[in-house]
């Protein structure tokens, strides 16, 4: 058996145009941050997916969240309420990434290299093992080898559910010039069982994205279809398309 998951890129827009489809609670959020673009684009991106999977409007899909650590219903992995679909999203500068899938549970991740470009950056993210295989690395290569090996982890982290909860230097993924896969995982809640972990080709070459899938059957990738017609508040942006194939190492 092969999962298939769907994923979709959107440049980020001005806030304006996708907030009309978001509910309360996310224009809530989104008035609360300095620049709510990124958020907005992200979350009416979403939106506009799981609307194409049901056949609803963007504005009528309702989601509820689901912490896997704490158990909370205020934070956490969104699930759409009332579709047979697991989602994740993720954005990083002016890209925003949204996937979808109905077999099993998904997470993905996408990172720019410059937000890498710090010098605590392996103390925060990184297991000594990964920053050994990075040793010899500069320059850009450096900042690409980061973000690959950032986005591998936070994928996983979010197809668990768990997030940044779990300490990311607790965890190790392959190098970034090697297939995607989970390395070790040292702490607790244990590993998940079952995993495939892809690498995505973002539509920017600043940029690096992953997608896990807790399966372990092999993940085929493809681009969402064309949104339907735009209307003032539905994301007309659709860009990119990953056709790499990933396998549980």
């Amino acid at each position: 058996p092969v999962v298939r998951v769907v994923v979709r890129w959107a440049r980020v827009t001005d806030a304006e145009f996708g907030m009309a489809v978001l509910d309360d609670a996310e224009r809530a959020r989104a008035g609360r941050r300095q620049n709510p673009a990124p958020f907005v684009t992200a979350h009416a991106t979403l939106r506009q997916l799981v609307a194409d999977h049901s056949g609803r409007e963007p504005s009528d899909v309702h989601f509820v969240r689901r912490c896997a650590t704490c158990g909370s219903d205020r934070h956490g992995k969104p699930v759409p309420e009332g579709v047979a679909l697991h989602v994740s999203l993720s954005y990083a500068d002016n890209w925003v990434l949204a996937a979808a899938g109905t077999e099993a549970e998904i997470g993905v991740d996408v990172e720019g290299f410059a937000a890498t470009d710090f010098d605590g950056f392996p103390r925060v993210f990184l297991n000594k093992t990964e920053y050994g295989a990075m040793a010899s690395l500069t320059g850009e290569s450096l900042l690409r080898a980061r973000a690959t090996v950032l986005s591998r982890k936070e994928s996983i982290l979010k197809a668990t559910g768990h997030g940044l909860a779990i300490d990311p230097t607790s965890i190790a993924v392959s190098a970034a010039n090697q297939p995607p896969a989970l390395r070790s995982w040292t702490t607790s809640p244990s590993a998940p069982e079952r995993l495939t972990v892809v690498d995505l080709d973002p539509p920017a070459p600043t940029h690096a994205a992953a997608l896990a899938v807790l399966h372990r059957a092999p993940a085929t990738v493809a681009l969402a279809s064309p949104p339907r017609p735009a209307t003032k508040s539905t994301p007309r942006h659709s860009h990119g398309l990953c056709s790499r194939v990933g396998k549980l190492a």
